[in-house]
């Protein structure tokens, strides 16, 4: 017979915290494996995957509706259970029911917390060995969850479980002031590391001019780890090394070179990554040098930006050149960021050599790779690049007019900086430009210094408001009339308005409203 799952755990709690002990027991948290079960059992359990309870002579039949569903069956007279998946032992499904009979009566959260904990104290022995190659095993097994985590599940549940082991880390940090940052810096990059592929899937959008609300958590939840790492290299980079750090620096280099090299898409974040750790920690002269040799043994092919940002930190412009003459500019999504980065230190000879490598690509570019929704973005990030780079007004239109549409707005800032104030109008005209969209204070500007320039556009604005055909709409159409014949008397054109303002009333006799609130409007000059 059916059952709910609250009487089922009402009438066996004792065999329930059985099977939670066996749980307990057989699945280690130190083991990537078991933990992974568990992880997986309690993601089942949140979606609501476990359902369908069918009681009968002291035995449960399950249905878990996971990605492939499975049916377990619960035998509380031995506390035993099966699943229809044939496991060996404790399956994610088994474990799955058995958390959610458990959780009708107990707080699943603490238990785990609890689980955990154990965990906690073996990874606390390990890190008081204090090397290297223990701190990386630790952090790799605190940040295991992230990885056990499906691509495609829930931002919210990525975070949380962030949050999870960044509180289980704490208890781990050494207790001297001088080994805790250089401790955090590992823990953040293994951390980056670790959630990379997720940050990959659910982030692809990450660089548009909006987003929805899950990709804007995962991108506060980036941002403020990369200030925790800048934080974390600047007091570092304060205070002199300890002779016994050499070893973790060195080690260090080699984590951040994987964080860079070991994956693909987000390379914006980890490019800055890679520069801020080279040129803030690893000053070097001969570190530096050893890391391109080392960059010469690495087979991505994303390393030749690493050599890139290398070269640029070292302040050699000749090798920076040799480079973009050999790749060429058609990975513009790696050149971007690092002509940012030339911005922002104020590299201009290095920001030139970046731009004009790419600027031959860029159409080619914007018309295969770059979504729709981002490209105004997009436009707005090379045109003020361009700018900083004292690229010609003649080479930027080039661009305007590969792009279409989506540039309208950068474009029509490009005009009215140049008071070219007849093409902004006709650029206006030419995409029909809302009238709300169109600051005032520039329709303003423009109607003092070129005033019959922009009579045309107030026309079509307010014919479009006339079509609307309701007294609000005249009102607004009158208001802009009135501009047009400011504009009219500005310019000495008084016989043309009023020659123009009494067709529109001849034309629009029959609507008596628009009349009405023209006459009002007491238009004629």
């Amino acid at each position: 017979m059916h059952m709910t799952a609250e009487r089922v755990s009402y009438l066996h709690e004792q065999e329930i915290e059985l099977m939670m002990e066996r749980i307990e027991q057989t699945c280690r948290p130190s083991s990537e494996k078991e933990a992974t079960t568990v992880q997986r059992a309690v993601q089942l359990v949140r979606q609501g995957a476990v359902q369908q309870y069918a009681y009968s002579n002291d035995d449960v039949v399950v249905t878990v509706h996971a990605r492939y569903p499975a049916t377990v069956r619960l035998s509380f007279e031995n506390s035993q259970g099966t699943c229809s998946c044939h496991p060996e032992d404790l399956c994610e499904h088994i474990v799955a029911v058995t958390f959610h009979l458990y959780m009708q009566f107990h707080s699943l959260s603490d238990w785990l917390q609890e689980w955990r904990q154990s965990e906690v104290q073996q990874l606390a022995l390990k890190i008081s060995e204090r090397t290297p190659e223990a701190w990386v095993s630790v952090l790799e097994k605190l940040t295991e969850p992230l990885r056990a985590i499906d691509p495609y599940e829930s931002p919210n549940v990525f975070l949380h479980e962030a949050a999870q082991i960044g509180q289980r880390m704490l208890p781990l940090a050494p207790f001297e002031y001088e080994w805790k940052p250089l401790f955090e810096l590992y823990y953040r990059l293994i951390l980056l590391d670790t959630a990379m592929p997720y940050l990959k899937t659910n982030m692809k959008l990450l660089t548009g001019d909006s987003y929805h609300y899950p990709e804007w958590q995962l991108s506060a939840w980036f941002s403020a780890q990369f200030e925790n790492i800048q934080k974390v290299v600047q007091a570092l980079g304060s205070r002199p090394k300890l002779f016994e750090t050499d070893a973790f620096y060195e080690r260090l280099k080699e984590i951040v070179r994987n964080v860079v090299l070991g994956h693909t898409g987000l390379f914006r974040e980890r490019i800055l990554t890679y520069l801020l750790l080279w040129n803030k920690l690893f000053t070097d002269t001969a570190a530096r040098d050893k890391e391109l040799l080392q960059l010469q043994n690495e087979t991505a092919d994303e390393k030749v930006f690493l050599e890139v940002a290398l070269r640029l930190i070292q302040d050699n412009l000749s090798e920076l050149e040799q480079i973009a003459l050999r790749e060429g500019g058609e990975r513009i999504d790696c050149w971007l960021p690092i002509a940012e980065y030339c911005l922002s230190i104020d590299r201009m000879d290095e920001l030139n050599t970046v731009m004009n490598t790419i600027y031959p690509h860029i159409a080619n570019y914007y018309k295969s790779h770059v979504p729709f929704r981002n490209r105004l973005n997009f436009i707005r990030k090379i045109d003020g690049l361009l700018e900083e780079a004292d690229f010609s007004g003649e080479e930027r239109e080039k661009l305007f007019a590969a792009y279409g549409e989506a540039c309208v707005p950068v474009y029509a800032d490009f005009l009215i900086e140049r008071e070219r104030f007849a093409e902004w109008a006709s650029l206006m005209h030419r995409f029909d430009v809302a009238f709300d969209s169109i600051d005032s204070d520039t329709l303003k500007w423009v109607s003092q210094k070129e005033p019959m320039a922009v009579i045309p556009l107030f026309h079509t604005f307010a014919m479009r408001f006339i079509s609307e055909k309701n007294r609000h709409s005249y009102r607004r159409a009158v208001r802009i009339f009135k501009r047009m014949r400011t504009c009219a008397k500005k310019a000495g054109q008084i016989d043309f308005w009023n020659r123009y303002i009494d067709t529109v009333r001849e034309q629009y006799r029959r609507l008596r409203a628009l009349n009405e609130e023209m006459e009002k409007g007491n238009l004629n000059l």
